[in-house]
């Protein structure tokens, strides 16, 4: 007599990222998934191109903006800030000490004879 096949479980996506606190968090959802990332415990992130392609909008003009595959890094891109580098686990404390080291990114000026 044959014995049943084993079940067959997806292999899982993998993908890492840091919380707020450093831990190493590795995604559990099936290879291929779409969508955000989400280990045992449920916490949740975003795909790293779409969080670097975010930060990149709002801070690129500032800052250089890096994922190393591990923590997020800003740099300024003037060599006299005081406060040159950044680097946090995750995007959300990126931008916190963004704001909070530099103020808000800054806004284009209005090009002269156009109302503010």
């Amino acid at each position: 007599m044959i014995p049943d096949p084993r079940p067959v479980i997806p292999p899982p996506c993998g993908q890492t990222a840091l919380d707020t606190c450093a831990r190493r968090r590795v995604c559990v959802e099936e290879a291929g998934h779409d969508g955000v990332h989400v280990d045992v415990t449920g916490y949740r992130w975003e795909e790293p191109q779409a969080v670097l392609a975010r930060l990149h909008q709002a801070w690129g003009s500032t800052h250089r903006i890096a994922w190393t595959g591990t923590y997020w890094v800003a740099t300024a891109r003037d060599r006299r800030a005081r406060w040159r580098s950044h680097v946090e686990p995750t995007p959300a404390q990126l931008e916190a000490d963004l704001r909070r080291h530099t103020g808000h990114p800054s806004v284009p000026l209005p090009r002269k004879g156009t109302p503010w």
